[in-house]
């Protein structure tokens, strides 16, 4: 990964950095993470944002721009992990580094399972979710996207694991 990246935790207040990085992801990227066209960020992220319990991190750059981002959504004891990376900074690693730092956070809360709504040919999600280490179940769904769940206890025990770390973390980003 590049220096002068690190992660940090947004909230309600960071809405313009937030909304800024979506307006600079392309229809494609947004897609992939909200399942559906997507209009002006303003008018979803304030809620996405100031939801309760939810864990927001984001992976900002040397100019404090927000390149990526990663959200915990609490659900009825489980919590859906989701990720947004901007386009120019896809496929460095940031989004399985965001998934790495979730998971730790579901840990630490005490969350049963964590999920997320793929596309099946979202080859980039794909990989970050092999390189996790962690065992997932697929659960087709109707439409175009699969639930990908994984049980909490073995996102702890991947963490633990020098080797699945080593893939977490990897030219690892300071974390505020």
């Amino acid at each position: 990964m590049r220096q002068g990246l690190r992660i940090v935790r947004v909230d309600q207040d960071d809405e313009p950095r937030v909304a800024a990085l979506h307006r600079r992801c392309s229809a494609a990227a947004r897609w992939r993470r909200y399942h559906r066209a997507m209009g002006d960020p303003v008018t979803y992220l304030g809620p996405l944002l100031s939801r309760p319990h939810s864990v927001h991190l984001a992976v900002q750059d040397s100019l404090e721009r927000l390149v990526a981002i990663g959200h915990l959504l609490p659900d009825d004891g489980d919590a859906e992990a989701a990720l947004l990376v901007e386009d120019a900074w896809q496929n460095k690693g940031l989004g399985t580094r965001l998934l790495g730092e979730l998971g730790r956070f579901a840990v630490v809360l005490g969350v049963g399972e964590v999920y997320g709504l793929i596309h099946p040919d979202d080859a980039r999600m794909a990989a970050i979710l092999h390189r996790a280490g962690v065992p997932m179940r697929t659960v087709p769904e109707t439409g175009s996207a699969s639930t990908v769940r994984a049980r909490t206890r073995d996102i702890g025990l991947a963490l633990a694991c020098p080797s699945t770390r080593e893939h977490f973390f990897e030219d690892a980003l300071p974390t505020c």
